[in-house]
């Protein structure tokens, strides 16, 4: 299983943004509050998502067909 593009994005930031911190501490606390869920795409193949992200492109993807 991989990571979808936008996860590795996400991952990439929050390490840019909070690394060189004493024993890492807030690269820790950051990337313990990211919740990754499996997400199988059209084509079947299963990826890691960022929850929240999964979840936004689920309600504005609802949103749009109203």
């Amino acid at each position: 299983m991989k990571f979808h593009d936008t996860l590795i994005e996400k991952l990439i930031k929050t390490y840019e943004v909070y690394s060189g911190w004493r024993d890492q501490s807030k690269l820790r606390d950051a990337l313990q509050k990211i919740n990754i869920t499996v997400y199988k795409q059209q084509n079947g193949t299963e990826v890691l998502v960022d929850s929240s992200d999964l979840e936004k492109q689920i309600r504005d993807q609802a949103a749009s067909q109203e």
